[in-house]
């Protein structure tokens, strides 16, 4: 005979979400107790490597193999992880020094207490306030102490500051503790300065510049007096911030200037979909249908519109004719007609492959090396059959370390590590 359970009395409102509540903070101290968890299995991947460069370096000796080994391992953990190189890189860096020199806050982020990026930001702290090369023992015993005050801190505000509230504070501390001048750090940070470009949708994208901040004030002053100007026209039907975006762009690429861009930027578009926008006619339902898969497309970017992109061909001087495969979207031919064989081979290459053809990699191909996949040595011929872009970091594991990279017919080439990871082609698009 059974005996009745008795049932299950019905929570309150506050009960239930009392309850899952705590589930999501549990859940998030055990996310940040597996990314320490992850992060020190990376760094003792790259350690063990180090002690043993052979294992991916052959012919090398001394601090030659050891860096080596240390870039190849790095690719090796990328590749498995379907990561990248510089995010590897950059964990392996933050463990590597949180470990040495901030075990507090290391150990509440092995307990799931304080997150990785809060311990990056701490790192990033200890190298502001890092004694230089040639320092003294008196400032190596300051480095010493600010690193400890930097720890003690950081240990303490992870229990209840937010990442604002964290950053806040440990920019003041490490501030005071900065062991040179401002003028001398502002010197450091400098070569830092940078620009990029990020991609976001509908054909837009986003042009950082890292700068002093003095010159981006009075860059978005300059934008914003002159934006206000314009907009006082009765005519004028952008907004304020429009027109800004729009002097920006201008004014970086010398628009009306003798010294106006020249750089040779590649776009793809299907015959199709150009002659529709010239014409106006109506398409095929089949055409209509491909098209909408296959846009026109900036390399190693985003799609643009079509109304866009004919524009584009329009304000051109000049441009070479690539046909695209209005189905599968891929390049079929392009003009020949140019006297520098090598460039037009280089364009076809780019053309074909946008990126690096390693698989994964993201890189674009008009910033790689044209490798040959059978060695020039060895006979092989200078021509987009046997070529195929790497780019420098990629070029460099090819020929330097015991990775295989071996082409697939498609032109993507497919990566083996030394530890027998081989790698798999992306699915079609």
């Amino acid at each position: 005979m059974s005996t009745p359970t008795a049932p299950v009395p019905a929570l309150s409102p506050d009960e239930e979400i009392g309850l899952l509540l705590a589930d999501a903070e549990c859940s998030q101290v055990d996310a940040n107790r597996q990314a320490a968890l992850r992060a020190e299995r990376m760094l003792r991947v790259v350690q063990c490597a180090r002690r043993h460069p052979e294992l991916y370096v052959p012919g090398l000796e001394g601090s030659e193999a050891i860096d080596e080994a240390e870039r190849a391992a790095i690719l090796d953990l990328a590749l498995r992880m379907n990561g990248t190189e510089d995010h590897v890189r950059g964990q392996v860096f933050v463990v590597e020094q949180a470990l040495e020199h901030l075990p507090g806050l290391w150990g509440r982020a092995r307990t799931g207490f304080a997150s990785l990026y809060l311990v990056g930001r701490a790192v990033h702290a200890l190298v502001r306030v890092s004694a230089r090369a040639d320092a003294t023992d008196a400032e190596r015993e300051a480095e010493r102490d600010a690193f400890e005050r930097i720890d003690d801190a950081t240990s303490t505000w992870s229990e209840s500051c937010s990442p604002a509230a964290f950053n806040r504070r440990l920019k003041a501390l490490a501030d005071r503790l900065c062991p040179v001048d401002a003028t001398v750090a502002h010197a450091r940070a400098m070569r830092d300065r940078r620009a990029y470009v990020e991609d976001v949708e509908d054909g837009m994208s986003w042009y950082h510049a890292l700068m002093p901040t003095h010159e981006a004030h009075a860059a978005l002053r300059r934008a914003t007096s002159t934006a206000k100007h314009l907009s006082k026209d009765r005519r004028e039907g952008r907004t304020r911030d429009q027109i800004r975006a729009d002097l920006s762009s201008a004014w970086l690429r010398g628009v009306g200037t003798a010294t106006a861009v020249k750089t040779k930027v590649f776009v793809t578009v299907p015959v199709q979909l150009l002659d529709a926008v010239r014409t106006g006619l109506p398409l095929e339902p089949s055409v209509v249908q491909a098209l909408a898969a296959e846009q026109a497309r900036v390399l190693g970017g985003d799609a643009i519109d079509a109304v866009t992109a004919a524009q584009m061909f329009v304000d051109a001087p000049a441009f070479r004719r690539v046909i695209t495969d209005p189905v599968a979207g891929v390049v079929l031919d392009m003009d020949r007609r140019t006297y520098r064989p090598t460039r037009a081979q280089r364009d076809w290459l780019i053309l074909r492959h946008g990126t690096c053809a390693r698989d994964g990699c993201e890189r674009l191909a008009v910033d790689a090396d044209i490798d040959h996949r059978r060695p020039w040595a060895a006979g092989g011929a200078t021509d987009v059959s046997n070529l195929a872009p790497l780019c420098p970091r990629d070029h460099r594991h090819r020929h330097r370390t015991r990775f295989r990279y071996r082409s697939r017919p498609d032109g993507s080439v497919q990566v083996s590590t030394p530890t027998g990871f081989t790698t798999e082609a992306p699915p079609p698009f």
